[in-house]
């Protein structure tokens, strides 16, 4: 099948679910260092797509403007999902795409393009780009859904979590992800001597077994909000050990009182085109 035709099936506006995030950061890994930053906000109203670049993306080291979007302080939209996003989407007629919604959470639904990528955090093979969706605010409560990174990394490393040193096998890892069950409780602790955040946040499964991370982007936040509001946990969605390492667990972020948290604040959060305006 042709690239165009491909995409003129998945940028179709599709399934409208209110319980997907309406903005996305659009977050780009140097392919040195994998270092993970927010370069960019990526949102749809329910008619109009659009992407803009924030100020966070002009101190990030070798990034530069991504495909189709030179202009940084500009805000780029259109009622159809830009092809650079649109192409993280998967084609509903590949014989492949059950299983991948289902293994996304989204069985028994027609997921749209947005709904997809907001899920699957746009992830490609070899890919920089990654999407994280907005946390919401219903009421009181703020959720937001995540997939727990460092799945396959988790046991390679002894962690200290609460003053104690804690040291898993894969084998455990994997047994406490196979023990799981959607609306299950999932546990979460800091990692202060983690060498690459201090901030890091562990996941913790069956039995207190680390599983993997709360994303980088979130943990900032997650630490302010813990000081303000009631936080727990659940499994979304937990898959087998034939899905992608990065797909095995989604889990689902609760708070309350939300009151007028919002993550992703502040100035490196601007966005440039508004700040030059």
């Amino acid at each position: 099948m042709a690239a165009h035709s491909v995409l003129d099936v998945v940028s179709k506006p599709g399934d409208r679910s209110s319980r997907a995030s309406r903005r996305l950061v659009v977050a780009w890994q140097h392919p040195e260092d994998r270092r993970i930053e927010p370069i960019g906000f990526l949102s749809f109203d329910g008619r109009v797509y659009r992407f803009a670049y924030i100020r966070n993306a002009c101190s990030v080291s070798g990034f530069r403007p991504l495909l189709g979007f030179d202009d940084m302080e500009r805000t780029y939209s259109s009622e159809d999902l830009f092809p650079l996003f649109a192409q993280r989407a998967m084609d509903p007629r590949r014989p492949d795409y059950q299983r991948y919604v289902e293994r996304l959470g989204l069985e028994g639904e027609q997921p749209g393009p947005w709904e997809q990528i907001a899920r699957s955090q746009g992830r490609r093979q070899g890919d920089t780009l990654q999407l994280f969706p907005e946390p919401v605010v219903h009421g009181e409560e703020l959720t937001c859904l995540f997939l727990v990174h460092g799945v396959r990394h988790v046991h390679k490393k002894p962690k200290i979590l609460n003053g104690q040193r804690v040291a898993v096998t894969s084998a455990q890892v994997e047994e406490a992800l196979a023990g799981l069950r959607r609306g299950d409780p999932l546990g979460i602790a800091p990692e202060p001597e983690n060498d690459m955040n201090t901030q890091a946040v562990i996941v913790l499964g069956s039995s207190s077994v680390p599983v993997g991370w709360v994303p980088d982007l979130l943990v900032a936040d997650l630490h302010r909000l813990r000081s303000s509001a009631d936080i727990s946990v659940t499994v979304e969605q937990v898959n087998g050990a034939d899905a992608p390492s990065h797909m095995r667990l989604l889990a689902r972020l609760s708070a309350t009182p939300a009151g007028d948290f919002r993550f992703f604040t502040g100035e490196r959060w601007e966005q440039l085109a508004e700040a030059s305006q």
